[in-house]
């Protein structure tokens, strides 16, 4: 992969986001390593027993934190490709609240569904956040061809992930829903550079992103049963 760096230049949120990931990578790897399970729990995995007794952080430190090399680096090479554009698009500040958001609903989409003995994290809850950015480009912005044909330009990337997240092992396909989820919703609170959303469009996705939050949570305090 050639890296661009006038492009991570001019999009310094997507550029700190991976410079981060791979610091915190790269500590993990020097002390006890990446793929040790013992280790990932130390580090913030996303364990929902431990969530339950009280460690609501993890669904925030699990977004940074990759199991093995080929992992982060899949990863990395996701929100290189597609980070730039899209800071461009949402502004920097909000690009990064959508990426943290995203992440955490994808996390609490797990507590809620995924088994109590799963270790999971990655940034892949957050940047399928960003694919759900896509579809709400489409939802969003039907009168306007140029945004609803860049949101359509990313089915077929899409439709490809999903595919290899149900199909191949050791995937949270449950922190990709719930980060996809939060993605698509949060495209109705967070308009792009240069545009207005109507307000009951903002209010009433900000109503589904908290609702939902609270009902995974529910949902996830009920499965752990501890």
């Amino acid at each position: 992969m050639s890296m661009n760096f006038k492009k991570l230049g001019e999009t310094k949120v997507t550029t700190a986001l991976m410079l981060v990931n791979i610091a915190v990578f790269i500590i993990m790897t020097l002390h006890g390593g990446s793929e040790d399970i013992d280790n990932l729990v130390r580090f913030g995995a996303m364990v929902k027993p431990l969530v339950k007794l009280g460690q609501w952080w993890r669904i925030f430190t699990a977004a940074f934190i990759h199991i093995g090399f080929f992992h982060i680096l899949f990863n990395m090479y996701f929100l290189y490709s597609i980070g730039p554009l899209f800071e461009k698009l949402y502004g920097s500040r909000n690009f990064l609240i959508i990426y943290l958001l995203a992440g955490i609903m994808g996390n609490l989409f797990t507590y809620a569904f995924a088994s109590n003995n799963t270790v999971s994290a990655g940034a892949s809850t957050s940047l399928y956040g960003i694919f759900g950015l896509a579809i709400g480009l489409m939802i969003n912005y039907r009168d306007d061809d140029i945004l609803r044909g860049l949101g359509a330009s990313f089915l077929s990337i899409i439709a490809i992930n999903v595919v290899y997240s149900l199909f191949a092992t050791g995937i949270g396909i449950q922190g990709h829903i719930g980060g996809f989820l939060a993605g698509v919703i949060l495209a109705g609170i967070f308009p792009v550079v240069h545009r207005q959303l109507p307000m009951t469009t903002i209010i009433i996705s900000l109503l589904a992103f908290v609702v939902l939050s609270i009902l995974f949570i529910i949902i996830g305090n009920k499965s752990v049963g501890i």
